[in-house]
């Protein structure tokens, strides 16, 4: 009996240690990053709205309509401009290596659109400096690093409101400050 229970511990071990191995070395091992294959599909300072022909993404869940703009901030900020669907709508914002470092919903908006501007830290200090301190209806961000994605993903509420969701997104802006 105990001879079976150590060789059950050993095997339940190992597959664990495996499983760990795995989840640590695969990312490393990957090809290409989430960065890298957004980038081929996605312009740099514009949103790409993510149809299913297009889509780096191994399966996108259909009532979800997902844009991507890449950012550069070596050349000066980024304003963002997002106006509301009828539905649910999340703003993410990565860097390149796929950190998730900030993230906000509809409900950040103001007279229906999401409007804010992203720095480096350099930036950001000096705009402070300028400016004065953050006003209520300027939202400032600031990014870790100069380069990145944001990510919107609108739910689509009802079946047949996908084109209207896909034009709401469609209008969303981001480009140099």
């Amino acid at each position: 009996m105990m001879r079976w229970f150590l060789w059950s511990l050993a095997g339940l071990l190992l597959g664990v240690l495996a499983h760990l191995v795995s989840i640590i070395a695969l990312p490393r091992l990957s090809a290409q990053t989430g960065f890298q294959r957004i980038a081929n599909v996605a312009r740099a300072d514009s949103f790409t709205l993510l149809t299913a022909d297009k889509t780096p993404l191994p399966r996108p869940d259909p009532a979800i309509v997902t844009a991507f703009c890449r950012f550069n901030l070596a050349n000066g900020a980024m304003r963002l401009h997002v106006p509301l669907t009828s539905g649910f709508l999340s703003i993410s914002f990565y860097t390149s290596a796929g950190l998730n470092f900030y993230a906000l919903t509809d409900r950040a908006a103001a007279n229906g659109a999401i409007d804010l501007t992203l720095y480096t830290p350099a930036q950001l200090a000096q705009v402070r400096a300028n400016e004065g301190p953050d006003q209520p209806g300027a939202l400032r961000l600031q990014a870790p690093q100069e380069r990145g994605l944001v990510a919107l993903r609108a739910l689509i509420p009802e079946p047949g409101e996908k084109a209207e969701t896909e034009r709401a997104l469609s209008a969303a802006r981001c480009g140099p400050a």
